[in-house]
């Protein structure tokens, strides 16, 4: 009787240790954005940085004010001409953190509805009907015409 109930503990624990595992892996920022990218109609070319780059630290800095060691994965892209189209997907290690880069991306939107307001105000309606979106720890910035649809998607791709 004692076996099966260590036994049944047992297989209890492997079980609870499997779903927590499986509860904090999160979405990988860079395929996703690269899809989001590639699925963007009528977004002008544009350049893109991601975690997996050798100063991605440093480079994630042009996208937000976040504390970079609390990311798990991102991918950013942005007009190469200077327009206002933005696609940002970036993935916590902490879910407990969304709030906070949610917040913090908001400011990288007044930030640059400002910069359109300078140099494009023809620009300024795109930066204004900004998306974000989360999901399970991963959040989307999407800026552009179409940004509805690729805030579905966002939605779609994120497990």
């Amino acid at each position: 009787m004692r076996k099966s109930i260590a036994i049944i503990f047992t297989f209890s624990l492997c079980l609870a240790c499997l779903a927590a595992c499986a509860g904090q892996k999160r979405a990988d920022a860079v395929s996703v954005g690269k899809r989001l990218t590639a699925q963007a109609k009528g977004f002008p070319d544009m350049k893109t940085i991601d975690s997996s780059e050798k100063d991605a630290d440093i480079n994630f800095s042009t996208l937000c004010d976040f504390d970079y060691d609390k990311v798990s994965s991102f991918y950013y892209a942005y007009s190469s001409d200077g327009t206002a189209p933005e696609i940002a997907v970036v993935s916590l290690k902490d879910v407990d953190d969304t709030a906070w880069l949610m917040s913090s991306l908001k400011d990288h939107v007044k930030t640059r509805e400002g910069t359109m307001q300078e140099y494009s105000p023809d620009q300024v309606e795109l930066v204004k009907d900004y998306l974000i979106s989360q999901k399970n720890g991963t959040v989307g910035l999407f800026i552009g015409k179409g940004a509805s649809e690729l805030e579905k998607s966002f939605v779609r791709a994120v497990k």
